[in-house]
């Protein structure tokens, strides 16, 4: 989904702007924590990586649903009222 597909073309900035800097954030949080986890994993003896697979092989499916639990058509768009292009 682009930002320019959900917001008015006055906000399209300021909304890539906001994910653009989540998006950082949360790049340098998930290098902070794989570290974390795995330092963790291999003091048990294990293999250190398996748990952090599996949840970056789910990431991009919960992803999808949030996305069709959260965007989706409303009455507004059924009636045809969306807004000008």
């Amino acid at each position: 989904m682009l930002p320019s597909d959900l917001f008015y073309s006055e906000s399209v900035a300021s909304v890539a702007g906001m994910s653009g800097t989540a998006a950082g954030l949360g790049t340098i949080v998930a290098f902070i924590l794989i570290g974390h986890f795995s330092d963790a994993r291999q003091a048990l003896g294990g293999h250190s990586f398996d748990p952090i697979i599996i949840v970056a092989g789910l990431v991009p499916f919960v992803a999808m649903i949030l996305t069709l639990l959260l965007i989706r058509n409303s009455q507004a768009t059924e009636r045809g009222l969306v807004r000008p292009v």
